[in-house]
């Protein structure tokens, strides 16, 4: 089994001062006027069973006047609804009916400033958490809301209560009804409803197999990790204790829902129960406890986001994703790969509740930037996208059958860290990605993560660029994301980063895939002799003496320098009168205004081929 170390290829994600920073789309919705009538509490509408087929998750009573609610989509409409005991001269009632779509990662709240009402304005973020019915709600606002809990529905949530809830912290928030005021001023009663529950269904033959232990696995997606076990921080799926149900003594055959908020045991049958089990699991994450050869069949309003997934090879798991293969119903090109982030990390006593919210909303916020990115992206040397699910935060798309540059003992020695492919390979690679980073930088976008890790290749189908996570538009704030290896010269103190700054990070690769330097992720190794590693946002935090963090600043600004000194060594072993060398010398022009760009390269090395030719 070989090593593995987590460190080697670690990507820094959005920080939060950058999540800050996003904002969402909203509607206006008109005043009202009845926005005083009297009104049933919200627990006591009827929602239809072809309500929750819709998929609708929240709804939405404004309480004042002066009225804005989100998103800026066609999944929010006015519904009217019946009481369970209705006054026969006002049978219905009408809310807004918020539906999670396959493309929803959250619902925005905005009710402007009222002169009226004498008060501010409100902003709340409410994110869906994939792995439970509950939603995670996020104070934007300038001042603090109170935050009040009108259902009785669940015992288990606890009794009413009212919390203050100061800005830019979170609150996790179960099913039921709650109610939004300021400043002693009711705005807005919500209701969130159970989403509707995914089916899985388990093959019979597998069903008394055994789980496969915990191996090292080289990802061909661009990172390298376990498979879960017991000391990976992820809970033990339930799926280890498989056991067959029986009802009156017979084994009952067909499939079970298995995201209940109560965990019950429902089952439909299959046409082909014979060949089936069920499998009980608990209230948790579709995709994420399919094991192999399982099937999760995904509920929706239309096409679009109803269809089935068969899971086939696990890839690789990491304790921000999940990699493997699977077949997907919609697809027709056969296996596709999937990958699926995670929003739930291991609990430690140090572990607060704000830290797993945010880590929803991060992972939810990056699966957005990278849905979006990649979405209208088609590129030979770019894996294509095929289509994605919010509510999973999943990605499904093209599998490739090649490995990583920085898989070990695939491209990249075990021992020396060095690239182990040819000349042509390297001629190869650089065609490719400079194709892939010509076309990124056309649509005005930035891939902003350029590494070995999300460069797959195989001599049959060449070099493939993934990974889209950290992309931006050029007209974008410059991000701290990224890996430092790979930071060009210009972010310290100028903070300048584009499309030059994926030029600069590919000519680094390049000069391991010419073999001029070692993988530099490996530098991150601890126990590495000359251990290198330091945190892109700490290059340019402000000074502030007698505090930790201005060590941080000094000491990553000397790493960087350290690094980009053994950049400028390796450089000068380039040879100028080597076409391909002398367009990665020119690639790694400190300057980021004289350095080559990507339509240049492509350029030159038509050139290189056309005489090679002749």
């Amino acid at each position: 089994m070989a090593d593995v170390f987590p460190s080697e290829e670690k990507t820094e994600p959005f920080t939060p001062e950058e999540l800050h920073r996003r904002l969402h789309e909203g509607i206006q919705v008109d005043e009202v006027d009845d926005a005083y009538q009297d009104t049933v509490p919200l627990d006591d509408l009827v929602v239809e069973e072809a309500h929750h087929k819709q998929g609708i998750r929240i709804l939405v009573r404004p309480l004042t006047r002066n009225r804005s609610v989100s998103p800026g989509n066609n999944n929010v409409q006015w519904l009217a609804l019946r009481a369970e005991v209705a006054d026969p001269l006002q049978p219905v009632f009408k809310v807004l009916a918020v539906t999670q779509t396959s493309k929803d990662i959250n619902f925005s709240i905005r009710i402007p400033q009222s002169e009226d009402e004498n008060r501010p304005p409100i902003w709340c973020e409410l994110y869906y958490d994939p792995t439970s019915d509950c939603l995670i709600l996020w104070n934007r606002s300038d001042v603090p809301i109170v935050l009040a809990r009108l259902s009785q529905l669940d015992p288990a949530a606890g009794a009413n209560f009212s919390q203050e809830i100061i800005p830019e912290t979170t609150k996790e928030l179960s099913p039921g009804t709650w109610r939004i005021s300021i400043q002693c001023i009711p705005v807005l009663d919500f209701r969130i409803l159970e989403k509707r529950p995914a089916a899985r269904l388990v093959p019979r033959s597998s069903f008394d197999s055994t789980i496969t232990s915990s191996v090292d696995i080289v990802n061909s997606f661009g990172k390298r990790s376990f498979l879960p076990d017991a000391d990976d921080g992820e809970p033990d799926s339930p799926v280890a204790e498989k056991r067959a149900r029986k009802e009156d003594g017979q084994e009952k055959d067909g499939v079970i829902i298995f995201m209940g908020p109560k965990d019950e045991q429902l089952v439909f049958p299959f046409p082909n129960a014979a060949r089936t089990k069920e499998v009980a699991i608990p209230n948790g994450h579709a995709l994420l406890e399919l094991q192999k050869d399982e099937t999760a069949a995904i509920p929706g309003e239309g096409e679009l986001d109803q269809y089935q997934l068969t899971k086939r090879e696990q890839i690789a798991t990491t304790n921000a994703s999940s990699v493997f293969t699977a077949e997907h119903s919609e697809v027709p090109d056969g296996v596709i790969t999937v990958k699926v982030l995670k929003t739930r990390r291991a609990n430690s006593p140090n572990t607060r509740p704000q830290d797993t919210h945010r880590n929803v909303i991060q992972q939810a916020d990056i699966w957005l930037r990278e849905y979006r990115s990649q979405e209208d992206l088609q590129h030979q040397s770019i894996v294509r996208l095929h289509g994605g699910d919010a509510r999973y935060l999943s990605l499904y798309m093209e599998h490739i059958d090649g490995k990583d540059l920085a898989a070990r003992g695939v491209w990249r020695d075990a021992s020396t860290d060095l690239f182990e492919g040819s000349r042509s390979d390297a001629v190869r690679i650089l065609r490719d990605i400079a194709g892939a980073l010509h076309y990124v930088h056309q649509k005005r976008k930035i891939h902003n993560d350029i590494k070995p890790a999300n460069i797959l290749y195989s001599r049959d189908r060449g070099a493939v660029l993934c990974d889209f996570g950290l992309s931006t538009w050029t007209t974008d704030m410059t991000t701290n994301g990224g890996t430092p290896y790979y930071v060009p010269p210009e972010f310290i103190g100028q903070k300048l980063r584009g499309p030059a700054s994926d030029v600069w990070a590919l000519g680094v690769t390049m000069l391991y895939v010419l073999r001029k330097i070692p993988f530099p992720d490996a530098r991150g190794r601890q126990g590495h002799p000359k251990q290198l590693y330091w945190m892109i946002a700490d290059l340019n935090r402000k000074p502030n003496h007698g505090h930790h963090t201005s060590n941080r600043a000094t000491s990553a600004v000397a790493q960087m320098q350290q690094w980009l000194g053994e950049i400028y060594e390796a450089k000068n072993r380039l040879n100028p009168r080597d076409r391909v060398e002398f367009l990665i010398l020119q690639m790694l022009a400190p300057n980021p205004n004289q350095r080559i760009t990507m339509a240049r390269v492509m350029s030159e090395l038509t050139k290189e081929t056309t005489v090679a030719r002749t």
